[in-house]
């Protein structure tokens, strides 16, 4: 067969079935005697003059002998192993992907001619031909279907795409986390300028610290906590008692919950005592591993009332229309008729307490009266009350311990030191979910206040905010009000974000429980090993389905603006992972 060798050259485009290339794709025939497996997916080069070459993918494999063309009838078994096979040559049907005159590569436009040579790609060759960009953020390595890499192609992805946000679907073990933590690595590696944020409700976002990068890491301290953990003491001794119990339990969370050990570890506690000396403040606990270059700061957090008072919807997303309506109006009456201490719990307190007045033969209570004066429907007040109480009882706010003459307070810190570019994760083990939201609201609220006048000194300043099991946050809406306010949120954070260098990755193993309009902004989407229904949802072409249902772990199906074409990709772990 000339040059067919089967090593670089392995066939040539037959006669025997027409070759057609039409609007809505293509179809070429290749004829081969080489004893190879030609996989489904497989990426083929159609060399059909000195200066023009085709791209090609294998579509279908069919093999037959002499016998089944000639259509002879088998009377028996026995009969059928008597008659030895003779082959005739394999018939590959190949998919034109691209068209390349010289170095220009379009989607294709005209067949290949008859007896062209079909060769095996190149190292490299077909990322080339893909016109995958040569830098950017490592995703993987190009791959079939299979989860079979290409030798020396490797699929990278643009800062640009990723401020164009991406989303990462699939099942509990298809490798979510691990390509979250790869591009985490690669960008804090690469990339100067750049804070990446993760949202970890498991603990393996922290151990990136065994590749080398330095953590801080946002503690979320409760009442509770702070009341079951410290003890008395002076001033010092409440600052270690709250810095040791802060360690412990984020040790026992990241690494020993995993089997990991960490060894030898150095504490250091930077704190301050305000004016007056009774009232001591821990800004940060500092780990180090002696004889490594591991070292994680923790921050504790937490909220004051006064801070989020008038944000409450903000945190929370509970207040419907009306009581947004009327919420700052109420809150204002409420500060005006109370005396004490202003916090949610007092504010909660003083509403649902009997008040003077009495009405069809009952004693109203005092958010009833406010209802009555203002002229406010009674259900709006309620509304209030219960995401009052549902704050207060995140037990995530106004956190401080007295004993004596001393008091320890946890304020909610500094985030233009947290924001610094580096590596940030928010701890939300352990905590309910109503106080989870407020953190990460909270959070990504300041993020997006920082980096507006960050990213207009500096263009090359970003944010990149990883969020795994993205429904927990951004929910698919049980009502209107709910729905406006997420949408609201993820307008905020993506479209309005992008103008300030905020890219977001979401990742979850199923579209069903996530906001609607998480797949209209997010024009990359990783599609991982997921059920059937999934990829339908997601607008994965029936022919690709079959594999994405039993892939293995780490092989994602992706398709992006950046790409000219849909395209395979093996994840394998550069970041540290367990499990």
């Amino acid at each position: 067969m000339g040059n067919i060798d089967c090593k670089t050259y392995v066939g040539l485009i037959t006669r025997l079935m027409a070759s057609s290339v039409s609007l809505e794709g293509s179809g070429v025939y290749m004829a081969t005697e080489c004893d190879l497996d030609f996989p489904v997916g497989e990426y083929l080069i159609i060399e059909s003059s000195s200066e023009v070459k085709y791209l090609a993918r294998i579509t279908e494999s069919k093999v037959e002998d002499i016998y089944s063309i000639a259509r002879t009838p088998i009377l028996s078994l026995q009969q059928e192993l008597a008659m030895g096979i003779k082959y005739i040559p394999k018939f590959i049907k190949l998919e034109l992907i691209a068209e390349c005159i010289k170095d220009n590569c379009k989607p294709p436009s005209t067949p290949p001619r008859i007896h062209s040579m079909v060769k095996v790609p190149g190292e490299g060759e077909v990322a080339a031909m893909l016109s995958l960009p040569s830098s950017g953020i490592m995703l993987g390595s190009l791959a079939l279907p299979s989860g079979h890499e290409v030798k020396g192609n490797y699929v990278k992805l643009p800062l640009e795409a990723l401020n164009h946000h991406v989303l990462v679907v699939g099942t509990t073990g298809s490798g979510k986390t691990t390509l979250l933590k790869n591009i985490a690595l690669s960008l804090l590696t690469n990339y100067s300028g750049v804070t990446v944020m993760a949202l970890d409700t498991v603990g393996h976002y922290n151990h990136l610290i065994f590749n080398n990068v330095p953590v801080k890491v946002l503690i979320p301290i409760t009442r509770n906590w702070v009341r079951r953990n410290l003890r008395g003491g002076d001033a010092k001794a409440l600052a270690k008692s709250l810095a040791l119990r802060m360690a412990r339990r984020y040790l026992n969370d990241a690494f020993k919950a995993f089997g990991l050990k960490l060894g030898k570890l150095r504490i250091r506690i930077k704190g301050r005592i305000l004016k007056g000396g009774g009232t001591v403040i821990i800004d940060e606990v500092n780990i180090t591993l002696e004889g490594s270059r591991v070292n994680v700061m923790l921050i504790p957090w937490a909220l004051s009332t006064r801070s989020i008072l008038y944000r409450v919807h903000d945190v929370t997303g509970m207040l419907t229309d009306q009581a947004r309506m009327f919420y700052g109006r109420i809150i204002r009456e409420v500060m005006r008729r109370m005396r004490g201490d202003l916090t949610f719990n007092t504010i909660f307190q003083y509403l649902t307490s009997v008040s003077d007045v009495q009405m069809s033969g009952r004693q109203l209570l005092n958010y009833e009266v406010i209802a009555r004066d203002l002229g406010i429907h009674t259900s709006t007040l309620e509304n209030i009350l219960r995401t009052i109480l549902a704050v207060d009882e995140s037990n995530i706010v106004d956190v401080a311990f007295s004993r004596s003459n001393v008091k320890l307070k946890v304020p909610e810190p500094e985030y233009s030191k947290i924001l610094e570019p580096g590596y940030v994760v928010l701890h939300l083990i352990g905590l309910p979910p109503v106080a989870q939201r407020i953190f990460v609201y909270r959070v990504l609220d300041k993020v997006y206040g920082f980096m507006g006048p960050e990213h207009l000194r500096n263009k090359g300043r970003l944010a990149v905010i990883l969020i795994d099991e993205a429904h927990l946050f951004f929910p698919q809406a049980r009502s209107e009000d709910e729905r406006s306010m997420l949408e609201r949120h993820l307008t905020r954070l993506t479209r309005l974000g992008r103008g300030r260098g905020i890219s977001v990755v979401f990742a979850t193993h199923t579209p069903d429980d996530l906001n609607d309009a998480v797949l209209q902004l997010t024009n990359t989407k990783i599609v991982l090993r997921s059920d059937e229904r999934v990829l339908e949802r997601l607008n994965v072409p029936q022919s690709e389905r079959r594999f994405l249902t039993i892939a293995d772990a780490g092989v994602a199906y992706v398709k992006s603006f950046i790409y000219k074409y849909p395209l395979y990709i093996k994840v394998n772990p550069i970041a540290y992972h367990v499990g």
